[in-house]
């Protein structure tokens, strides 16, 4: 018997190895739920986050590889192992790349599926208490493969990806085809302004991402209030330290690019300086 009830999610259109699953997790202590088809998995998934799903390849209408692509955009740490009677090498490849740990080929060993299940069970919780860690030190993160689907993600970075529009999705898709280290990606919100910082691409060929987001209005609000100047100075200033040209700035704000200018000349006077890369220290200080 397992110490914990662990719920396993068993997919598969055929009853006998539904039944038989059932009844060999069972025996051992998991809590086992069944679907029939991927439509009734996904539909499962929203009202239950199982600890692992054991994923048949091979269904009508919606077959394994495309359930399991669906399934990582709504729980991508849980655990996918996939059961197909395919031998083909090529089958296997393609259920690895949508997502899964791993594969059992039918008919199914008993205890080779236990077996599997422990370690995989026992990898995600591991898994999870490293990236609550890293939740507690500011570090979100996430592993986003070239499509823009999460395969690997802190809590707060999942937040942060779940919120992109379809546009700015598109636009960080288009990054990761040529991003390199360090490099940084802004994406303005309403609320908030969300940098993405290139960290490496992994082994297995998903991007790894830090994200980072910035209260807008606190931070306009701390340039106000520091370098004594206007609200709509500070807006100006704070996108002239992000690095816009007046152009960029009169399109986030909806204002000209005269009327950027004449800001920037209050800015300047202000401040004491002549040149945006004074102002722009300046503003970086005081944010810092």
């Amino acid at each position: 018997m397992t110490e914990q009830k662990h719920t396993i999610l068993a997919v598969d259109d055929n009853p006998d190895s539904l039944s038989l699953m059932n009844q060999t997790l069972s025996q051992h202590g998991y809590v086992v739920l069944i679907a029939s088809s991927g439509l009734q998995a996904l539909n499962v998934l929203h009202k239950v986050q199982p600890d692992l799903i054991l994923l048949d390849a091979v269904m009508p209408e919606m077959d394994g590889f495309e359930t399991c692509q669906a399934m990582k955009q709504i729980i991508p740490d849980t655990p996918i192992i996939f059961m197909t009677g395919l031998s083909d090498s090529e089958h296997i490849v393609q259920g690895l790349t949508q997502g899964a740990v791993d594969y059992l080929v039918k008919p199914i060993n008993h205890d080779e599926l236990l077996a599997r299940v422990k370690v995989h069970i026992n990898n995600a919780q591991q898994a999870q208490i490293s990236k609550q860690a890293l939740e507690s030190t500011g570090q979100h993160l996430a592993a986003i493969n070239h499509l823009g689907q999460i395969t690997w993600t802190t809590a707060q970075a999942n937040t942060y990806i779940k919120a992109l529009n379809n546009k700015d999705l598109q636009t960080l898709i288009e990054w990761l085809a040529d991003a390199q280290a360090d490099d940084l990606l802004e994406l303005v919100q309403e609320d908030k302004n969300l940098t993405l910082t290139y960290l490496s691409q992994q082994n297995d060929g998903t991007h790894l991402i830090k994200f980072k987001a910035a209260d807008l209005k606190l931070e306009k609000q701390t340039l106000k209030l520091k370098l004594k100047i206007t609200r709509r100075e500070a807006d100006v200033l704070y996108w002239v330290a992000k690095g816009k040209t007046d152009w960029e700035i009169s399109v986030i704000l909806g204002i000209s690019e005269r009327t950027v200018n004449k800001h920037l000349e209050q800015i300047y006077r202000k401040l004491g300086v002549n040149n945006r890369t004074s102002a722009t220290a300046i503003a970086i200080q005081a944010l810092n």
